[in-house]
């Protein structure tokens, strides 16, 4: 369904989902996954502790990248990919973290899934070809809340994937630069001239008196 590694880079500290009264709503159930579960099915367990995500929401993130990223039968496995997505949330804000954990609940919620497509299943417990409709329902639902949902999960689930080394030959991506400094860049010889300002430049003199009027 497929429609970098200088350190995770935190998302966005605003709300990683806008939502109405409806969306809020929805989002509470999927903070108790207990609320007509039959519990998680769990894959395969985490190769590093982790920081944020408790066992079953990284299962079902690991389901959900399972069907997202959906590697090539020649390009490197998912691997640590859920762990990567777990240090991301970790360097995000608490209210991003809270969104994300609930977002797992909702997608795992027997409840939820009865609401949206009809199955009271945990999403874990659906067949490859089942998960994949339940996520494409999400992509392609009326409801914002599902819509920005998926994308958010989409987007955790790729960058946990190609944050890795192991995609990069792959890609033949050659990783990031090593430092931004370069040695061999031009140097001013200006005779002893001051350097000239660079397009853009603020200067402090520049901000005195008042704005001027549009």
């Amino acid at each position: 369904m497929s429609t970098t590694n200088s350190g995770p880079r935190s998302p966005s500290r605003r709300s990683l989902l806008k939502r109405g009264l409806l969306g809020g709503g929805l989002l509470f159930i999927g903070g108790f996954t207990w609320l007509g579960t039959r519990g998680t099915q769990r894959g395969a367990p985490s190769p590093k502790p982790l920081s944020v995500l408790t066992d079953d929401e990284y299962a079902v993130m690991q389901a959900i990248a399972a069907r997202i990223v959906a590697p090539a039968p020649d390009a490197p496995p998912l691997g640590d990919a859920v762990w990567t997505v777990d240090q991301l949330l970790a360097v995000a804000p608490v209210e991003t973290q809270k969104e994300v954990k609930q977002l797992l609940g909702l997608f795992e919620n027997a409840l939820g899934n009865l609401l949206f497509g009809g199955r009271a299943t945990p999403f874990t417990h659906l067949d490859p070809a089942d998960q994949t409709r339940v996520l494409r329902e999400w992509q392609q639902s009326r409801l914002l809340l599902r819509r920005t949902g998926y994308s958010a999960l989409k987007t955790l689930a790729l960058a946990g994937y190609y944050a890795s080394p192991r995609t990069w030959a792959y890609m033949n991506y050659p990783g990031p630069p090593s430092a931004f400094h370069d040695p061999n860049a031009p140097v001013w010889k200006g005779g002893g001239q001051p350097r000239p300002d660079s397009p853009g430049v603020w200067k402090p003199e520049e901000s005195e008196g008042t704005l001027p009027h549009e």
